[in-house]
């Protein structure tokens, strides 16, 4: 982040920490925000975790939205979370520190809320992820909260996943990885094969919905590094983990650059199919019909 675009949000840093601390509870910015600020980028969005209470959350949500410019465009109480609204245009998530319990390998987690700091940061998906600067008067603290040794993997380019387990506990993060590697021109860690093993082991990718899977791909198509992020996939074999027999070549993968959009994207991705791999690959992932027409499998 350059240094114009940090006193560009600064002060806006700086009222999020006063304010957190009004509401009763200490804020750290967390997750991509405080990422991009290491690697000097420009945050698309702040992300702001709330260690204390989770009832600060909603003082703090309400006493921002009180302030002339500011917009709440969603909130969930019960959960500790909000979308707020700058009156700069900068979007803002706020949620309660939590930590999250995956009842078994594929589930949906059963989240905790009102947990310290380094358990929240303990939850998250990648050590790059996993990192956080306490909100002050000032904007940020200048030392940072690395438990896992994400500054490190930043500077090595690389996207570690924070343990060997985590792809059975929610196998979409394999699709994450390759959004990100592929966004930020990183490398994927060699222990995701690993963890993709232990995944695939663990019957996570056979049990989660194929509406989850379906969308998780859709978000790798939307990317405009698609072409980066569907050759990482293929490279670990991840199209054959979804449906047995599903080969992407690398050919396939690199041409997705010239795709106009993600609907022409899943043609591409198809292409080499034969009828029968695409009515499977359909039926799995639960397409629309509008999408099975799209890529020549109508029921």
């Amino acid at each position: 982040m350059s240094e114009r675009e940090f006193a560009r949000i600064a002060p806006l840093l700086s009222t999020l920490g006063r304010f957190v601390r009004t509401a009763g509870g200490d804020g750290y910015l967390v997750g991509g925000a405080a990422r991009d600020l290491l690697l000097r980028r420009s945050p698309v969005d702040l992300d702001v975790a709330v260690e204390g209470p989770v009832r600060s959350v909603a003082s703090l949500v309400s006493a921002l939205a009180a302030e002339a410019g500011w917009s709440v465009e969603a909130r969930h109480e019960r959960f500790g979370t909000a979308k707020l609204r700058s009156p700069d245009g900068t979007g803002i998530d706020i949620a309660a520190t939590r930590e999250e319990h995956y009842p078994f390998p594929g589930a949906l987690p059963v989240v905790s809320t009102g947990v310290s700091i380094r358990k929240d940061l303990g939850r998250r998906d990648f050590t790059v992820h996993a990192m956080a600067f306490r909100l002050s008067d000032a904007g940020v603290e200048p030392s940072l909260l690395d438990p896992f040794g994400g500054e490190k993997d930043l500077g090595r380019r690389c996207l570690r996943l924070l343990h060997e387990g985590s792809l059975a506990d929610d196998p979409t993060r394999v699709f994450r990885a390759a959004r990100y590697a592929a966004r930020l021109e990183f490398e994927v860690d060699p222990g995701f094969a690993e963890a993709l093993r232990r995944g695939i082991e663990s019957g996570s990718f056979a049990r989660i919905s194929g509406d989850r899977l379906r969308r998780a791909l859709q978000e790798v198509l939307s990317e405009q590094n698609r072409a980066m992020a569907v050759e990482i996939l293929a490279r670990l074999g991840v199209f054959d983990v979804l449906v047995e027999g599903w080969d992407v070549p690398v050919t396939v993968a690199r041409n997705l650059s010239e795709t106009p959009g993600p609907e022409a994207a899943w043609v591409r991705l198809m292409s080499s199919a034969s009828p029968s791999l695409r009515e499977r690959i359909a039926s799995r992932l639960n397409f629309s019909r509008a999408l099975r027409r799209a890529v020549g499998c109508p029921r």
